[in-house]
């Protein structure tokens, strides 16, 4: 993948030439007159720096996809991991808004050449020790493994966090919308389901669960868009945990490495590229050190983590 002339691309929903990427227009319609073109162009240019403005008005460290292949790539490439000897897995939700072309997901995927899916509803490592044992053993000799752990967040045409529009659909629906329906589900007072109750809804039943402890720090916030930022941030917590339970470096040789990086997936709006706020990037060494590469590879510090146990208060997110 040649990093050097990577460029944004197309948002894959986009459903023919003549719709714009960027607000950058295709020359060759005719059929529209020099104004009108002018003002779409105009429509679009301002309806998309109105949506990154949302975004970084919540996720103030934000970058496009390519921005993060690009910096991830320059840092852990002079550590010696390459596509050869690296396997890559990601703890992602399953919505298909999360892989289209250009997404983080994506792009990691073509630099690194294959992926093994460790994630679940509302991305949280659901494959467990089990799924890692599995992935983590089917490395190079003294290869390396690389995950990478995201939740994520919807916003759409209107500029809604926890919402997003999709092709076809004449209203917004939600993202992440098993996030939201399992906060809903605790905010209205209803019953904690069993985990073992329904075994084929299990995934939900444990984010239920995950929601009852945090529901009324998310809900207190003042506005909705507040209220479904933190809740992102709560999700990515919750998966954090879980991953750190998981992940180890019992695996290939004696200088076998194992990188982690972790963050907020954010589903924009068409024409822009989707954006990840990375929030952790480790590198796991064998004798259980474990090297905090943020800085190093993102050129800020890492962002502190929001205040859990003061529900009044109304902590920045991730600023």
């Amino acid at each position: 993948m040649d990093l050097q002339n990577l460029e944004p691309p197309h948002h894959n929903r986009a459903k023919n030439q003549d719709e714009l990427s960027f607000g950058t227009p295709v020359t060759d319609s005719s059929d529209v007159d020099d104004a009108s073109q002018g003002e779409k162009i105009d429509a679009e240019r301002s309806s998309e720096i109105a949506s990154i403005q949302v975004c970084k008005s919540y996720f103030d460290g934000a970058l496009k996809g390519s921005e993060t292949l690009a910096m991830v790539a320059k840092c852990i490439e002079t550590k010696g991991f390459t596509d050869d000897n690296t396997l890559f897995a990601q703890s992602v939700c399953p919505d298909e808004i999360n892989h289209e072309v250009g997404d983080v997901t994506n792009l990691f995927t073509e630099y690194l050449g294959e992926v093994f899916h460790m994630g679940g509803l509302a991305g949280l490592p659901f494959t467990g020790k089990t799924g890692f044992a599995a992935f983590s053993h089917h490395v190079p000799d003294d290869g390396h493994c690389f995950v990478l752990m995201a939740p994520h967040i919807g916003i759409s045409d209107s500029h809604r966090l926890g919402a997003y529009s999709r092709d076809g659909c004449t209203s917004e629906s939600t993202a992440c919308g098993a996030a939201i329906a399992a906060l809903n589900h605790c905010c209205a007072g209803k019953r904690i389901p069993s985990l073992s109750a329904d075994p084929s809804d299990y995934q939900m039943n444990f984010l239920i669960h995950q929601m009852c402890s945090r529901w009324a720090a998310v809900a207190n916030k003042e506005t909705e868009n507040h209220r479904q930022a933190a809740l992102a941030s709560h999700l990515w917590d919750a998966a954090k945990g879980m991953l750190d339970e998981i992940v180890n470096t019992d695996f290939g040789g004696k200088t076998s490495k194992l990188l982690v990086l972790t963050g907020i997936q954010i589903n924009m709006p068409r024409p822009c590229e989707d954006m990840f706020q990375p929030l952790t990037f480790d590198l796991h060494l064998k004798d259980g050190t474990v090297v905090d590469i943020y800085e190093e590879t993102f050129g800020r510090e890492k962002p502190a983590p929001f205040a859990q146990d003061s529900p009044e208060d109304d902590p920045e997110l991730w600023a």
